[in-house]
């Protein structure tokens, strides 16, 4: 209840703050622009890449109009620290948020954010988000006109639509341009679509289960269950991309479509058995990396299959680019629609499958990886294991060929990046609460 009354107030005071937003700040003629991110969702379980089943007609449809970025990388397997990333446009090593030893680290107040740049361009900056941890308790909020948040906003897709549209009404005589981020919850466990979407891939529907049965012993997921879960996950993805058909025939029809910049990708993906697990945060494997990355509006190349390898630290320098604004220092993307060099490395890490346990920093963050197109190489620093993918040849990481010493030279490199500032350590009752419902914390 103190976290719902928390967020009452934060919508209360930010509508005084949108009220004003601007005054003393240099106006900018950008786009609006919309950042989508849909929580859990991997890539290829859409249409536009390649999926065999019809999950994303709308999504399909924006990047026809659009570019579509085939080879989009997470930066880390879960949404805290991956959210850091496009928040700030930086590895997880240098922005540092996420969870060691048992600490929850926030997003530092050091640190320039998507909502910082915007904001430097006479933006006003609205979010609508749906979990604790993208939340303003762990920093997120800053530079934010309007944040409102759920600590439990899984189902929500359709609300928070409704909200962003009514916000949008509201204050339709705003003359300042717009960023808006929407976050959607929908997509990750449980996977329980609403009535008309549980059965459109399966027959069971959401009344059979909606999460995965574990062996007593073993605490290993039931591989029977995979076949219903993934129908219901497919269901999940339906349902959100039919709330983004309504918000951007909103948009369309009243013509802030016309002059708006889209963005949709995901913070990390969800495995279903690729490698024997279930859920994200574990490991470093595709298809917790993998992460459709979408653009479209005015001036963008429509119909064009990108392949160059991306990330998600890319998001805030296009953005920024987008908004005539300087792109702030030790930010590590590169714009989406800049040159990129042909040995570009892309690094991730962040996993705590070991976040139950206790022990030194290190354990938290041993397992690193780095892709250089169409290699990938994968280190665990503590036991010393390594493996290098040929992600053309063997895209499901079935065939672990000997770490080569480019790859090798550049894990050390990654593992040896000094964080660029000490974010803090969250001491909050609600970010406990939900990290445990989430199962990040057992």
């Amino acid at each position: 209840m103190r976290a719902l009354q928390r967020r009452t107030r934060a919508l209360l005071t930010a509508v005084l703050l949108v009220s004003s937003a601007g005054c003393g700040v240099r106006r900018s003629d950008g786009p609006d622009i919309f950042l989508i991110i849909i929580d859990t969702l991997r890539a290829d379980h859409l249409s536009c890449y390649g999926y065999g089943r019809e999950t994303s007609p709308v999504l399909d449809s924006l990047a026809a109009a659009g570019t579509l970025f085939a080879r989009c990388q997470a930066q880390a397997p879960w949404t805290l620290p991956a959210c850091a990333s496009i928040w700030t446009g930086m590895s997880v090593a240098s922005h540092g948020a996420g969870m060691r030893g048992l600490a929850t680290y926030g997003l530092s107040p050091d640190l320039a954010t998507i909502g910082t740049v915007l904001k430097s361009q006479g933006y006003v900056t609205l979010a609508f988000v749906n979990t604790v941890l993208v939340s303003g308790v762990v920093g997120f909020a800053r530079d934010f006109d309007y944040y409102s948040w759920d600590p439990l906003g899984h189902g929500r897709a359709g609300e928070t639509v409704d909200e962003a549209l009514g916000w949008f009404q509201e204050n339709r005589g705003n003359p300042a341009p717009k960023l808006v981020v929407i976050h959607l919850f929908d997509v990750h466990a449980p996977y329980d679509p609403p009535a008309g979407f549980d059965s459109l891939f399966g027959a069971c529907g959401s009344a059979g289960l909606t999460e995965w049965r574990t062996d007593s012993l073993t605490c290993a997921p039931e591989p029977g269950d995979r076949d219903h879960l993934v129908d219901m996950y497919d269901g999940e993805i339906a349902w959100v991309d039919s709330q983004l058909g309504r918000l951007f025939a909103e948009l369309r029809r009243t013509g802030v479509a016309d002059h708006a910049l889209i963005v949709v990708t995901a913070d990390h993906g969800e495995e279903f058995l690729d490698h024997g697990c279930c859920g994200h945060s574990h490991t470093l494997y595709q298809e917790l990396l993998h992460v459709p990355l979408i653009v479209s509006g005015p001036g963008i190349p429509a119909g064009v299959v990108d392949s160059i390898p991306r990330g998600q630290i890319d998001i805030l320098p296009t953005l920024a680019a987008w908004a005539g604004a300087p792109v702030p220092a030790g930010v590590e993307g590169i714009g989406l629609f800049s040159t990129v060099p042909q040995d570009r490395v892309l690094p991730s890490s962040g996993v705590i499958r070991g976040h139950f346990q206790t022990g030194a920093d290190e354990e938290f963050e041993s397992i690193c990886s780095v892709m250089s197109w169409p290699l990938k190489g994968v280190m665990n620093f503590e036991t010393g294991e390594a493996a290098l993918y040929d992600l053309r040849s063997d895209p499901g990481e079935s065939a672990p060929l000997p770490l080569d010493s480019t790859l090798t030279a550049e894990l050390d490199y990654y593992r040896a990046t000094p964080p660029r500032v000490a974010p803090p350590v969250i001491f909050d009752r609600t970010v406990d609460e939900n990290l445990e419902g989430l199962g990040y914390i057992r």
